[in-house]
Protein backbone atom coordinates (compact mmCIF):
# COMPACT_ATOMS: atom_id res chain seq x y z
CA UNK A 1 0.00 0.00 0.00
CA UNK A 2 1.45 3.36 -1.05
CA UNK A 3 1.52 6.19 1.45
CA UNK A 4 -0.57 9.27 0.83
CA UNK A 5 1.26 12.51 -0.03
CA UNK A 6 -0.89 14.20 2.64
CA UNK A 7 0.03 11.80 5.42
CA UNK A 8 1.76 13.21 8.48
CA UNK A 9 5.53 12.91 8.35
CA UNK A 10 6.99 10.22 10.55
CA UNK A 11 7.73 11.49 14.04
CA UNK A 12 11.30 11.54 15.05
CA UNK A 13 12.54 11.41 18.57
CA UNK A 14 15.68 13.31 19.28
CA UNK A 15 16.93 16.89 19.41
CA UNK A 16 14.07 18.69 17.58
CA UNK A 17 11.38 17.19 19.85
CA UNK A 18 13.51 17.78 22.91
CA UNK A 19 14.23 21.33 21.73
CA UNK A 20 10.54 22.11 21.34
CA UNK A 21 9.81 20.77 24.82
CA UNK A 22 12.49 23.06 26.22
CA UNK A 23 11.73 26.11 24.05
CA UNK A 24 7.91 26.20 24.22
CA UNK A 25 7.68 27.04 27.95
CA UNK A 26 10.18 29.87 27.43
CA UNK A 27 8.17 31.27 24.54
CA UNK A 28 4.87 30.88 26.40
CA UNK A 29 6.22 32.71 29.45
CA UNK A 30 7.52 35.52 27.24
CA UNK A 31 4.15 35.78 25.49
CA UNK A 32 2.30 35.78 28.83
CA UNK A 33 4.42 38.65 30.13
CA UNK A 34 4.05 40.49 26.84
CA UNK A 35 0.26 40.19 27.08
CA UNK A 36 0.35 41.58 30.63
CA UNK A 37 2.38 44.53 29.34
CA UNK A 38 -0.10 45.09 26.49
CA UNK A 39 -3.06 44.92 28.89
CA UNK A 40 -1.45 47.56 31.10
CA UNK A 41 -0.86 49.72 28.05
CA UNK A 42 -4.49 49.32 26.95
CA UNK A 43 -5.64 50.40 30.42
CA UNK A 44 -3.29 53.41 30.24
CA UNK A 45 -1.50 52.34 33.41
CA UNK A 46 1.17 54.64 34.72
CA UNK A 47 4.82 54.43 33.71
CA UNK A 48 5.79 52.93 37.09
CA UNK A 49 3.64 49.85 36.41
CA UNK A 50 4.79 49.67 32.79
CA UNK A 51 8.44 49.83 33.91
CA UNK A 52 7.97 46.83 36.22
CA UNK A 53 6.10 44.84 33.56
CA UNK A 54 8.59 45.53 30.77
CA UNK A 55 11.41 44.52 33.15
CA UNK A 56 9.62 41.22 33.74
CA UNK A 57 9.07 40.77 29.98
CA UNK A 58 12.74 41.53 29.33
CA UNK A 59 13.84 38.79 31.77
CA UNK A 60 11.72 36.20 29.98
CA UNK A 61 12.93 37.43 26.60
CA UNK A 62 16.59 37.12 27.70
CA UNK A 63 16.03 33.47 28.67
CA UNK A 64 14.48 32.74 25.29
CA UNK A 65 17.26 34.51 23.34
CA UNK A 66 19.97 32.73 25.34
CA UNK A 67 18.31 29.37 24.73
CA UNK A 68 18.22 29.97 20.98
CA UNK A 69 21.82 31.18 20.99
CA UNK A 70 23.19 28.18 22.88
CA UNK A 71 21.03 25.51 21.21
CA UNK A 72 20.70 26.72 17.62
CA UNK A 73 23.17 24.16 16.22
CA UNK A 74 21.76 21.23 18.21
CA UNK A 75 18.14 22.14 17.45
CA UNK A 76 18.65 23.18 13.84
CA UNK A 77 17.46 26.77 14.41
CA UNK A 78 18.42 28.99 11.45
CA UNK A 79 20.83 31.85 12.29
CA UNK A 80 18.37 34.48 11.01
CA UNK A 81 15.94 33.47 13.79
CA UNK A 82 18.59 34.26 16.40
CA UNK A 83 19.39 37.57 14.69
CA UNK A 84 15.69 38.46 14.57
CA UNK A 85 15.25 37.67 18.28
CA UNK A 86 18.37 39.64 19.15
CA UNK A 87 17.14 42.66 17.16
CA UNK A 88 13.74 42.49 18.90
CA UNK A 89 15.49 42.25 22.25
CA UNK A 90 17.49 45.42 21.55
CA UNK A 91 14.22 47.19 20.74
CA UNK A 92 12.73 45.97 24.02
CA UNK A 93 15.75 47.27 25.92
CA UNK A 94 15.39 50.69 24.29
CA UNK A 95 11.67 50.74 25.12
CA UNK A 96 12.41 49.78 28.71
CA UNK A 97 14.86 52.65 29.02
CA UNK A 98 12.28 55.16 27.72
CA UNK A 99 9.46 53.84 29.92
CA UNK A 100 11.53 53.63 33.08
CA UNK A 101 12.99 57.10 32.47
CA UNK A 102 9.42 58.41 32.19
CA UNK A 103 8.55 56.65 35.46
CA UNK A 104 11.52 58.32 37.15
CA UNK A 105 10.44 61.73 35.82
CA UNK A 106 6.89 61.23 37.11
CA UNK A 107 8.22 60.36 40.57
CA UNK A 108 10.41 63.48 40.58
CA UNK A 109 7.45 65.69 39.62
CA UNK A 110 5.24 64.54 42.48
CA UNK A 111 3.96 67.53 44.50
CA UNK A 112 5.87 68.11 47.71
CA UNK A 113 3.55 70.51 49.54
CA UNK A 114 -0.07 71.52 49.41
CA UNK A 115 -1.61 72.49 46.11
CA UNK A 116 -2.78 75.99 45.28
CA UNK A 117 -6.43 75.01 45.83
CA UNK A 118 -5.52 73.62 49.27
CA UNK A 119 -3.81 76.88 50.23
CA UNK A 120 -6.68 79.03 48.95
CA UNK A 121 -9.27 76.77 50.54
CA UNK A 122 -11.23 76.42 47.33
CA UNK A 123 -13.59 73.53 46.77
CA UNK A 124 -12.24 70.47 45.06
CA UNK A 125 -15.63 69.58 43.56
CA UNK A 126 -16.75 71.13 40.31
CA UNK A 127 -19.84 73.34 40.41
CA UNK A 128 -23.11 71.87 39.18
CA UNK A 129 -23.86 72.59 35.54
CA UNK A 130 -27.16 74.37 35.15
CA UNK A 131 -29.51 72.95 32.56
CA UNK A 132 -32.07 75.77 32.82
CA UNK A 133 -32.81 77.36 29.48
CA UNK A 134 -31.95 81.01 29.21
CA UNK A 135 -34.81 83.15 28.07
CA UNK A 136 -34.52 85.98 25.62
CA UNK A 137 -31.48 86.66 23.53
CA UNK A 138 -30.33 85.40 20.24
CA UNK A 139 -27.48 86.11 17.86
CA UNK A 140 -28.90 89.46 16.69
CA UNK A 141 -29.47 90.96 20.15
CA UNK A 142 -27.46 94.04 21.12
CA UNK A 143 -27.44 96.08 24.32
CA UNK A 144 -30.29 98.21 23.01
CA UNK A 145 -32.43 95.31 21.73
CA UNK A 146 -32.65 93.16 18.66
CA UNK A 147 -31.35 94.96 15.58
CA UNK A 148 -33.71 93.07 13.27
CA UNK A 149 -36.87 93.88 15.21
CA UNK A 150 -35.88 97.55 15.60
CA UNK A 151 -35.93 97.95 11.85
CA UNK A 152 -39.42 96.43 11.65
CA UNK A 153 -40.86 98.60 14.43
CA UNK A 154 -39.84 101.89 12.75
CA UNK A 155 -41.47 101.11 9.44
Amino acid sequence: MASSPFAAPPTQAGPPDECMKEFLPLRQETEKRGQALKAASDKHSGPEIACKLIGSFLQAEVKMVKYVETNSARCGIPPQIFEQLKKGHKGTEAMQERICNAATQVQKQAPVGPSLSDVLGSATALPEASTAKKSGGNTFDTLSGNALTRGVETR
